[in-house]
């Protein structure tokens, strides 16, 4: 054998164990993510259990729709106390959370009297789906849901988007897709610009960045996307309606460098910025709720007609 077969043979050796490498982290962030089910709500704490008990006693229903892709996907309708309103939230969880997660900040906008969906994404809590794509097609997903809400709830409706990280993206995203004329304001918390430089600094150990590449060859393989097509930064540069960026202080997975970049991306003349001192990734309403709320409100209030702040405190 001469010494260039062992090259060929060294060579085929490790791209064999890279592409081993990569299928399994590919594996791990898009198919079996939920097979574990991570809590990151405590119903019971002191800081959500009086939300959680708000959800529990109003009327609400139990909503559905069709993905493009024919997946049924779930989500809760809460019904506003001034039935004339025109304004509805679409409130919009992470990754491997759900909509119940988002209660708290449901709760938020129903006191300000607007009709709220929560919604689970696809693969996650009760939607159905087998893979997620980190917002690539699940942009799909949201515009369908304010199609749904146009539809069921007033053509003339105010629609405003509050995304938290991937639901953060989503919301990005989805003004692509000729869906901007129906939506009014975004409320972005804790969105990245492109995934692949989120899960860059997500892995725990940098080796494992080697295989960020092969992931994306995946994708393309078995979703027909590759990693670049996640990029909420491009979008941003489109995105010309009032916003309100959030971003934690301490946030690790999405670091502080991303929310600059987003506002500094968008050409709207309404855009606002807000960092949560100590905040890790997507806890800045946990951390700091009434200054989160409170910047929230300020910013909403002229395209939305609210002339008065109720927020109901815990009996």
């Amino acid at each position: 054998m001469l010494w260039y077969h062992y090259v060929l043979i060294s060579l085929g050796a490790l791209l064999f164990l890279y592409l081993i490498l990569s299928y399994f982290l590919y594996r791990k962030v898009f198919i079996t993510f939920n097979k574990k089910p991570r809590k990151f709500v405590d119903h019971t704490s002191d800081f959500y259990s009086c939300s959680y008990d708000w959800f529990e006693k109003i009327p609400k229903d139990d909503i559905y729709i069709r993905s493009y892709d024919n997946l049924k996907l779930h989500g809760y309708y809460i019904p506003p106390l001034d039935k004339n309103t025109k304004n509805i939230a679409i409130i919009i969880h992470g990754y491997q959370s759900r909509a119940t997660d988002m209660i708290v900040v449901g709760k938020m906008y129903s006191d300000l009297g607007f009709k709220v969906l929560l919604i689970d994404l696809r693969a996650h809590g009760e939607s159905e789906g087998n893979f997620t794509s980190m917002g690539h097609y699940e942009k799909y997903d949201l515009k369908k849901w304010i199609n749904f809400a146009l539809r069921s709830y007033g053509a003339n409706s105010k629609i405003l988007l509050h995304g938290v990280s991937m639901g953060a993206a989503m919301s990005m995203l989805v003004m692509e897709k000729k869906i901007k004329q129906h939506v009014d304001f975004l409320v972005l918390d804790s969105g990245f610009t492109y995934f692949s430089k989120t899960l860059s600094q997500s892995l725990r150990h940098s080796f494992f960045r080697i295989g960020i590449l092969g992931v994306s060859l995946f994708t393309y393989l078995f979703q027909r996307y590759t990693l670049r097509k996640i990029a909420p930064l491009k979008a941003m540069k489109k995105i010309d309606i009032p916003l309100l960026i959030i971003h934690g202080e301490k946030d690790n997975p999405v670091p502080i460098k991303m929310a600059n970049e987003l506002y500094a991306a968008s050409p709207s003349k309404n855009k606002n910025f807000l960092v949560v001192s100590n905040a890790p990734h997507a806890k800045a309403f946990e951390v700091n709720k009434d200054l989160v709320m409170n910047k929230i409100i300020t910013c909403i209030s002229h395209t939305f007609s609210i002339k008065k702040t109720y927020i109901k405190n815990c009996e």
